[in-house]
Protein backbone atom coordinates (compact mmCIF):
# COMPACT_ATOMS: atom_id res chain seq x y z
CA UNK A 1 0.00 0.00 0.00
CA UNK A 2 1.24 3.52 -1.09
CA UNK A 3 0.21 6.95 0.24
CA UNK A 4 1.31 9.78 -1.25
CA UNK A 5 2.02 12.43 1.30
CA UNK A 6 1.60 15.97 -0.01
CA UNK A 7 2.41 19.46 2.18
CA UNK A 8 0.14 21.09 0.07
CA UNK A 9 -2.45 20.56 -2.61
CA UNK A 10 -0.47 22.17 -5.18
CA UNK A 11 0.29 18.40 -6.47
CA UNK A 12 -2.77 16.96 -6.15
CA UNK A 13 -3.55 16.11 -9.93
CA UNK A 14 -0.23 14.86 -10.49
CA UNK A 15 -0.91 12.62 -6.67
CA UNK A 16 -3.79 11.23 -8.04
CA UNK A 17 -2.69 10.24 -11.45
CA UNK A 18 -0.92 7.76 -9.94
CA UNK A 19 -1.67 4.60 -8.84
CA UNK A 20 -1.80 5.11 -4.79
CA UNK A 21 -3.70 3.85 -2.18
CA UNK A 22 -3.84 6.86 -0.61
CA UNK A 23 -3.07 10.68 -0.34
CA UNK A 24 -1.89 12.48 2.82
CA UNK A 25 -2.53 16.15 3.52
CA UNK A 26 -0.13 17.99 6.21
CA UNK A 27 3.16 17.95 7.77
CA UNK A 28 3.71 16.60 11.34
CA UNK A 29 4.76 20.14 12.42
CA UNK A 30 3.26 23.48 11.02
CA UNK A 31 -0.64 24.39 11.27
CA UNK A 32 0.64 27.69 9.10
CA UNK A 33 1.53 24.60 6.55
CA UNK A 34 -1.88 22.49 6.51
CA UNK A 35 -3.97 23.99 3.68
CA UNK A 36 -6.98 26.09 5.16
CA UNK A 37 -10.37 24.77 6.06
CA UNK A 38 -11.73 25.44 2.73
CA UNK A 39 -9.01 24.13 0.77
CA UNK A 40 -8.57 20.79 3.11
CA UNK A 41 -12.19 19.67 2.53
CA UNK A 42 -11.83 20.42 -1.55
CA UNK A 43 -8.45 18.47 -1.57
CA UNK A 44 -9.93 15.24 0.65
CA UNK A 45 -13.30 15.25 -1.24
CA UNK A 46 -11.40 14.69 -4.61
CA UNK A 47 -9.51 12.13 -3.02
CA UNK A 48 -12.52 10.10 -1.70
CA UNK A 49 -14.27 10.69 -5.31
CA UNK A 50 -11.28 9.12 -6.49
CA UNK A 51 -11.50 5.85 -4.27
CA UNK A 52 -8.27 7.00 -2.31
CA UNK A 53 -8.02 6.53 1.46
CA UNK A 54 -7.87 10.25 3.02
CA UNK A 55 -5.21 11.11 5.34
CA UNK A 56 -4.74 14.54 7.03
CA UNK A 57 -1.67 15.17 8.80
CA UNK A 58 -2.15 16.79 12.22
CA UNK A 59 0.75 18.88 12.87
CA UNK A 60 1.64 19.64 16.38
CA UNK A 61 -0.72 21.85 18.59
CA UNK A 62 0.69 24.43 20.92
CA UNK A 63 -1.50 26.07 22.99
CA UNK A 64 -2.26 28.63 20.48
CA UNK A 65 -3.35 26.75 17.47
CA UNK A 66 -5.31 23.86 19.44
CA UNK A 67 -8.50 24.92 18.87
CA UNK A 68 -8.18 25.97 15.51
CA UNK A 69 -6.83 23.09 14.58
CA UNK A 70 -9.35 21.14 15.99
CA UNK A 71 -11.74 23.17 14.34
CA UNK A 72 -10.43 21.99 10.82
CA UNK A 73 -9.49 18.40 11.47
CA UNK A 74 -13.75 18.16 12.71
CA UNK A 75 -14.41 19.62 9.36
CA UNK A 76 -12.78 17.29 7.49
CA UNK A 77 -14.11 14.57 9.37
CA UNK A 78 -17.31 15.83 9.62
CA UNK A 79 -17.73 15.90 5.57
CA UNK A 80 -16.82 12.12 5.05
CA UNK A 81 -13.98 9.04 5.86
CA UNK A 82 -10.97 10.60 6.83
CA UNK A 83 -7.84 9.11 8.39
CA UNK A 84 -5.97 11.53 10.92
CA UNK A 85 -2.44 11.35 11.33
CA UNK A 86 -1.94 12.95 15.21
CA UNK A 87 0.92 14.07 16.74
CA UNK A 88 0.96 15.10 19.63
CA UNK A 89 -1.33 13.45 22.69
CA UNK A 90 -3.80 16.55 23.24
CA UNK A 91 -4.94 16.34 19.66
CA UNK A 92 -5.65 12.84 20.02
CA UNK A 93 -7.35 12.89 22.80
CA UNK A 94 -10.19 15.67 21.73
CA UNK A 95 -10.63 13.03 18.70
CA UNK A 96 -10.67 10.43 20.41
CA UNK A 97 -13.63 7.80 18.72
CA UNK A 98 -12.44 8.80 15.38
CA UNK A 99 -9.97 6.59 13.03
CA UNK A 100 -6.46 7.81 14.01
CA UNK A 101 -2.99 7.18 13.19
CA UNK A 102 -0.13 7.82 15.88
CA UNK A 103 1.97 10.38 13.50
CA UNK A 104 6.12 10.65 13.03
CA UNK A 105 5.75 13.03 15.96
CA UNK A 106 5.01 10.72 18.52
CA UNK A 107 6.48 7.87 17.90
CA UNK A 108 9.93 8.18 17.28
CA UNK A 109 12.53 8.33 20.68
CA UNK A 110 15.45 6.59 21.36
CA UNK A 111 16.16 5.50 25.32
CA UNK A 112 18.13 8.82 26.60
CA UNK A 113 22.17 7.98 26.95
CA UNK A 114 25.50 10.03 26.81
CA UNK A 115 27.66 7.38 25.83
CA UNK A 116 28.83 8.30 22.68
CA UNK A 117 29.33 4.81 21.68
CA UNK A 118 25.91 4.18 22.00
CA UNK A 119 24.33 3.58 19.03
CA UNK A 120 21.09 2.29 19.76
CA UNK A 121 18.29 2.41 17.17
CA UNK A 122 15.14 4.65 18.03
CA UNK A 123 11.71 2.75 19.04
CA UNK A 124 8.25 3.66 18.77
CA UNK A 125 7.70 5.35 22.17
CA UNK A 126 4.03 4.67 22.53
CA UNK A 127 2.16 4.26 25.64
CA UNK A 128 0.23 0.82 24.55
CA UNK A 129 -2.47 1.53 26.92
CA UNK A 130 -3.13 5.06 25.57
CA UNK A 131 -2.95 4.06 21.98
CA UNK A 132 -5.68 1.37 22.64
CA UNK A 133 -8.13 3.70 24.76
CA UNK A 134 -7.65 6.19 22.11
CA UNK A 135 -8.39 3.44 19.34
CA UNK A 136 -4.88 4.66 17.38
CA UNK A 137 -5.52 1.97 14.44
CA UNK A 138 -1.77 2.52 13.20
CA UNK A 139 1.67 4.18 13.57
CA UNK A 140 4.03 5.54 11.33
CA UNK A 141 8.03 5.40 11.66
CA UNK A 142 10.63 6.17 9.56
CA UNK A 143 12.86 3.18 8.27
CA UNK A 144 15.40 3.49 11.07
CA UNK A 145 12.81 3.03 13.55
CA UNK A 146 13.07 -0.71 15.30
CA UNK A 147 9.45 -1.97 14.74
CA UNK A 148 10.36 -5.58 15.95
CA UNK A 149 7.06 -6.46 17.99
CA UNK A 150 5.14 -3.40 17.08
CA UNK A 151 1.74 -4.38 18.43
CA UNK A 152 -0.26 -2.24 15.38
CA UNK A 153 0.07 -1.57 11.64
CA UNK A 154 3.17 -0.10 11.07
CA UNK A 155 3.42 2.62 8.23
CA UNK A 156 6.82 3.66 6.94
CA UNK A 157 7.78 7.09 5.73
CA UNK A 158 10.70 5.74 3.19
CA UNK A 159 12.41 9.42 2.05
CA UNK A 160 14.36 10.53 5.16
CA UNK A 161 14.78 10.15 8.81
CA UNK A 162 12.58 13.11 10.97
CA UNK A 163 14.72 14.44 13.61
CA UNK A 164 13.20 17.18 15.05
CA UNK A 165 9.89 20.07 14.84
CA UNK A 166 10.52 23.35 16.02
CA UNK A 167 8.22 25.38 17.86
CA UNK A 168 10.35 28.22 16.57
CA UNK A 169 10.59 27.39 12.77
CA UNK A 170 13.96 27.81 11.90
CA UNK A 171 12.69 28.52 8.33
CA UNK A 172 10.62 31.36 9.73
CA UNK A 173 13.49 32.70 11.47
CA UNK A 174 16.18 32.58 8.82
CA UNK A 175 13.87 34.89 6.38
CA UNK A 176 12.75 36.82 9.26
CA UNK A 177 9.14 36.76 9.39
CA UNK A 178 6.63 34.65 10.83
CA UNK A 179 2.86 33.45 10.07
CA UNK A 180 0.97 33.68 7.45
CA UNK A 181 3.81 35.69 5.59
CA UNK A 182 6.08 32.64 5.98
CA UNK A 183 3.84 30.00 4.70
CA UNK A 184 5.57 29.55 1.26
CA UNK A 185 8.85 29.65 2.20
CA UNK A 186 9.62 26.32 3.38
CA UNK A 187 8.75 25.51 -0.14
CA UNK A 188 12.10 24.91 -0.88
CA UNK A 189 14.57 23.12 1.93
CA UNK A 190 18.00 24.21 3.24
CA UNK A 191 20.39 22.41 4.10
CA UNK A 192 22.87 22.24 7.67
CA UNK A 193 25.28 19.55 9.04
CA UNK A 194 24.39 17.94 12.60
CA UNK A 195 27.13 18.21 15.10
CA UNK A 196 25.01 17.05 18.34
CA UNK A 197 22.22 15.03 18.16
CA UNK A 198 18.70 16.11 20.02
CA UNK A 199 16.47 13.95 22.09
CA UNK A 200 12.71 14.75 20.46
CA UNK A 201 11.28 13.19 23.67
CA UNK A 202 13.36 14.90 25.74
CA UNK A 203 14.02 18.34 25.38
CA UNK A 204 18.06 18.04 25.40
CA UNK A 205 21.33 17.80 23.33
CA UNK A 206 24.07 14.78 23.59
CA UNK A 207 27.23 13.85 21.56
CA UNK A 208 27.46 12.20 18.49
CA UNK A 209 28.38 8.62 18.85
CA UNK A 210 31.97 8.18 18.36
CA UNK A 211 32.94 7.48 15.43
CA UNK A 212 29.46 8.62 13.68
CA UNK A 213 30.11 11.23 10.34
CA UNK A 214 28.20 14.15 11.00
CA UNK A 215 24.77 13.77 9.33
CA UNK A 216 23.66 16.40 6.68
CA UNK A 217 20.43 17.67 7.81
CA UNK A 218 17.52 19.23 5.38
CA UNK A 219 15.41 22.07 6.75
CA UNK A 220 11.45 21.98 5.21
CA UNK A 221 9.83 24.63 7.83
CA UNK A 222 10.40 24.09 11.15
CA UNK A 223 11.26 20.24 10.49
CA UNK A 224 14.32 18.76 10.24
CA UNK A 225 14.80 15.67 8.37
CA UNK A 226 18.30 13.19 7.74
CA UNK A 227 18.98 11.28 5.17
CA UNK A 228 17.49 7.48 5.79
CA UNK A 229 19.86 4.73 6.26
CA UNK A 230 17.36 1.58 6.15
CA UNK A 231 14.99 -0.15 3.59
CA UNK A 232 11.37 -0.31 4.64
CA UNK A 233 10.12 -3.43 5.36
CA UNK A 234 6.40 -2.39 6.35
CA UNK A 235 3.60 -3.05 3.55
CA UNK A 236 2.22 0.40 4.28
CA UNK A 237 4.69 3.12 2.80
CA UNK A 238 4.42 6.73 3.12
CA UNK A 239 6.53 8.79 -0.07
CA UNK A 240 7.01 12.46 0.52
CA UNK A 241 6.21 13.95 -2.29
CA UNK A 242 8.61 16.88 -1.36
CA UNK A 243 11.69 14.69 -1.79
CA UNK A 244 10.33 14.09 -5.58
CA UNK A 245 10.35 15.87 -8.78
CA UNK A 246 7.03 14.51 -10.82
CA UNK A 247 9.24 11.70 -12.73
CA UNK A 248 11.19 10.42 -9.86
CA UNK A 249 7.70 10.45 -7.52
CA UNK A 250 5.90 8.53 -10.20
CA UNK A 251 9.48 5.88 -10.11
CA UNK A 252 9.17 6.07 -6.26
CA UNK A 253 5.42 5.04 -6.30
CA UNK A 254 5.91 2.18 -8.99
CA UNK A 255 9.18 1.06 -7.05
CA UNK A 256 7.67 1.11 -3.67
CA UNK A 257 4.42 -0.94 -5.22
Amino acid sequence: MIEIRLSTVDRLDEALALPATAVGLGQEGCLTKLPISDELRSAADRVRRAGREVVVVAPVAWPRTADELLERLLAVLGDGPTTIAVNDIGTALALSGHPLVAGLGLTRSRPHSANQKDGTPPRAGIDAALMDLLGVRAIEVDTDTDVTGARWPVRQLVDAVPVGYGRSCPTARRHGTGPPDCRTLCDEPFHLTANARWQLNHGHREPLPAGLAPPRLTVWGNAVYQPATADPVADYRIIDARWHTPEALAAAVDRHS
